[in-house]
């Protein structure tokens, strides 16, 4: 950043539009990589206001290059995501229908057969893919995953693993994670390396093994701290906080959480707030069970207004395989505290949600 800080001065100095737009596309992906949303989302507005104003005086539509097509794809890869600008421009939180008109209007100013038209068409089909995951539709994630292949090969096969784990075809999507990890850090692809060592986690402790899962995770964590990527360590932290949940050691996992939450609530995508506080909220539980039971009933309240945001997160990105994960919890312990009326209305929730999105055999403390 600071290298680019010092050309900036130059390029501003001597009016290098094409310069200038170039180095805020690069601010803009860089910011992204760092796990901080609300700078990228602000380098992507200012390079979209700089060219509308300068189209404005120029009275013709200009800048149809690299740094602009890319500066749209994050731009419509924040919204996808459900992020938001501090000064809430952008409401509501983000929408994939706010991401449809960011790529309608890429597919108009770069058209297929045009030379950056690539960069838009994976943004499209990511989004698409994370979209049919919320949904549970993975036999439409699947279906995707051959035309990311053909634009990225590494974000093709890690994709192709995502589904294969939560089809539970574990052995299978074992296989193509270590080759994927082995290519990568051949290739010092550092994210995508920490991002397939989290899945490789996600395998274990789905599969039973929380113990084979803690030294990946640590090595993840020592990855993301080194390369100073902020988010992926704040989603390393909750990952390392859910395995000592399943370890028996809620105490623990709550005071790892702690550490994590505060960047993934202000800069993460809402899906991943949402799982967050469902996790906070599994935490208490599991913490309240030696207590007496007026401090019980006092955590199990508090465990149900967490509830209540995680699923508040999930409504938004329509996540119904996580929503009915939370009503299912929500049920549980309405019955404990004897709120027979809200047990069965989320009760009743859970049936409609389980009969549309049939369960996939994953207890529900095996994922987070």
């Amino acid at each position: 950043m600071d290298a680019l800080k010092d050309s900036d001065l130059l390029h501003w100095k001597h009016s290098l539009s094409e310069l200038i737009d170039i180095s805020i596309a690069q601010k803009t992906a860089i910011w992204r990589l760092y796990g901080r949303s609300t700078m990228a989302l602000q380098q992507a507005q200012m390079l979209l206001s700089m060219n509308s104003l300068e189209s404005l005086n120029a009275g013709v539509q200009q800048n149809n290059t690299e740094s602009f097509a890319v500066a749209l794809c994050h731009l419509a890869e924040l919204h996808a995501e459900q992020v938001r600008s501090s000064n809430g421009i952008f409401l509501p939180q983000g929408c994939f229908a706010a991401a449809s008109e960011v790529l309608k209007h890429l597919k108009e100013r770069f058209p297929p057969n045009s030379q950056h038209a690539q960069l838009w068409m994976l943004c499209d089909q990511k989004i698409q893919f994370d979209r049919a995951m919320n949904d549970g539709k993975y036999h439409l994630a699947d279906s995707l995953v051959a035309g990311i292949t053909a634009l990225n090969s590494m974000e093709g096969v890690y994709r192709k693993a995502v589904v294969l784990q939560a089809q539970n075809q574990m052995s299978e999507a074992h296989k193509l994670l270590q080759k994927l990890l082995i290519h990568c850090q051949k290739m010092k692809n550092t994210e995508m390396v920490i991002s397939v060592l989290l899945s490789v986690a996600e395998l274990y402790w789905r599969s039973s093994s929380p113990t084979i899962a803690l030294p990946v995770l640590l090595q993840a964590l020592a990855l993301s701290k080194e390369y100073r990527l902020q988010y992926l360590a704040s989603e390393t932290v909750l990952n390392l906080a859910f395995a000592q949940l399943i370890l028996g050691i809620p105490e623990q996992a709550l005071s790892l959480l702690h550490m994590a939450i505060e960047p993934i609530l202000a800069d993460g995508a809402v899906l991943d707030k949402g799982r967050a506080m469902f996790l906070v909220a599994k935490c208490q539980v599991a913490s309240a069970a030696s207590y007496d039971p007026p401090k019980k009933a006092e955590a199990l309240e508090a465990a149900i207004e967490n509830l209540n945001e995680a699923k508040s997160y999930f409504s938004k990105v329509d996540c119904k395989e996580q929503i009915r994960d939370v009503v299912y919890f929500q049920a549980r312990l309405y019955h404990t505290l004897g709120k027979t009326q809200e047990r069965n209305r989320c009760a009743m929730l859970f049936r409609q949600l389980h009969q549309e999105l049939p369960s996939h055999g994953v207890p529900l403390i095996n994922h987070l």
